[in-house]
Parts: C-alpha cells; structure tokens; sequence
C-alpha cells in the first residue's frame, strides 16, 4: 500500500495542474482565436499559483520530502538539485508574470505578447516538474523511506490545515480555485472539474 502522503502531494499536482491548463486554455484562445482577454480570471490563476504552490507546496517538498530522501540516499542527489533549481526559478517567473499581465491590461507596447510566452514557459515548466517528481522522484523515495520518514511527511503536508495555528493555505487555495472555475468559460470549467476528481 502506498503512503498516503504521496496522494495528499498528488493531489495537490492535480490541482495545480487544472489551474495550468486554464491557463494554457486562455492563452491559446487569446493567441489563435482573437478572444478577448479576461483579466479577471488570469489574476485569479495567477493568485493561486503564488498563494498555494510556491507559499506551501513546494517549500513542503524541499523541507520534508527532499531533506528525508537525501538522508537515505545519494541515488537522488542530482535529481534533488533540479527540482531545487525549479521550485527557486519559479516564484520569479510568477512575479514577471504577474508585471507583464499588468502591463498587457494596460495596452502597453508588445506587453501581450510578452504575457502569452511567459506564462506558455512557466506552465510547460510546472508540468514538466510535476512529471519528474511523480515519474522519477517518488518511485525512489517508495524504495528508501521509511514508515517513520512518511508519517513525517504526511504530518507536515496536513499541517497546513491545523487549526491550532490559525493557517488554512488549502481552504484559501480551495477558495481560489472555485473562483477559478466560476470565472471560467465551459470548456476551462469542465477540464478542471475533471481533473479535481481523477
């Protein structure tokens, strides 16, 4: 049986994914189809990758996961560098992101432009990362965790949502994603709610 810790970070990688592909989504009917831009429902993405996956899920992963599997191992040692790299590069990839949909709002000279291969980067950079975790990473850390080590980690992935500490990162994320799909067209909607529930 599987950790239940390697569900809980799944999940989360579902749910993240879903918000990429709104994205992707968007910026292809802006760039193939000529549909208007929703400023909206971008801030509200854009919000949610800065609230929920480089505030809480990444910084989990480098603290627990990764910091457990390089004390078993040195098997993983470059793999752990990389996705290291990745989590540091992307919050200021958001944070460009976020300056360039400001600029794209207001008209500015080649801002749209700038907008769409920006984030068309940092979604295929996300996925890729997500794959690698899942596909590479976790087969490893099934074969040298230990029960002691994933209990850990599962402890500090809830702990998100403990009451005690007045933090609740997964309600807002959930409050963000709602937004998301409410603001989105049809097709945006459908696609995540289906990748919620897989």
């Amino acid at each position: 049986m599987r950790p239940p810790a390697i569900r809980i970070i799944e999940d989360e990688h579902s749910a993240i994914a879903a918000v990429l592909y709104a994205l992707r989504y968007l910026v292809k009917q802006m760039r193939d189809c000529g549909e208007p831009a929703n400023f909206p429902l971008l801030r509200a993405i854009l919000d949610y990758v800065v609230s929920y996956p480089d505030h809480w899920h990444h910084p989990k992963e480098d603290r627990y996961l990764f910091a457990r599997i390089r004390q078993r191992t040195h098997d993983a040692d470059a793999l752990l560098a990389d996705l290291e790299r990745e989590h540091r590069i992307g919050y200021p990839m958001i944070e460009d992101l976020t300056n360039r949909l400001i600029d794209f709002q207001n008209g500015e000279a080649c801002a749209r432009e700038a907008f769409f291969e920006l984030a068309g980067r940092y979604v295929q950079l996300e996925w890729a990362h997500m794959r690698k975790e899942e596909d590479l990473l976790m087969p490893i850390a099934e074969r040298v965790l230990d029960k002691a080590d994933w209990e850990e980690i599962e402890r500090a992935f809830r702990e998100n949502d403990n009451p005690l500490f007045g933090i609740k990162p997964k309600d807002e994320a959930e409050r963000l994603y709602q937004r998301i799909l409410s603001l989105a067209p049809a097709p945006i909607g459908w696609a995540g709610k289906a990748t919620r529930g897989s």
